[in-house]
């Protein structure tokens, strides 16, 4: 029988802490999400054409500030809107943004599943587009 002392205890606390932080880049490797940085965001962005932003947060999350161009589809709709992403994007390339990019991680994985092949995760989502200086429309 294991035992649990105070030395293996702490070893517990670590594995789940490092769980809880590499989570985002642990399954993105595991299902094979391709990531954009806020900066190759932008580029593709003033692409032609410009790639699709989808926003997964709440709409008063959205209302707070958001990139220009993004659309709005919470993350709990994501699923049942799939039709409507992908008349938004015929050739089936889409970015997902968030708050920090757990959320847009779902909804990459979400996007995958309805059969998408391009799609990305923003990392760092909205907190890391602000920290660089890019606009956010209310």
């Amino acid at each position: 029988m294991f035992e649990l002392n105070e030395d293996s205890l702490q070893w517990v606390v670590v594995l789940m802490f490092l769980g809880f932080v590499l989570r985002a880049q642990v399954f993105s490797r595991i299902l094979g999400v391709k990531k954009l940085t806020v900066h190759e965001l932008v580029e593709k962005l003033g692409a032609n054409p410009p790639i699709v932003l989808i926003d997964v947060r709440t709409k008063a999350e959205y209302d707070a500030g958001h990139a220009k161009g993004s659309r709005l589809i919470p993350l709990n709709e994501l699923k049942g809107r799939v039709e409507e992403v992908k008349k938004m994007c015929p050739d089936s390339t889409v970015a997902v943004v968030c708050r920090s990019g757990n959320r847009s991680l779902s909804g990459t994985v979400i996007l995958k599943r309805a059969g998408f092949e391009n799609v990305y995760n923003v990392s760092g989502g909205m907190i890391h587009w602000e920290g660089q200086g890019y606009p956010v429309r209310k």
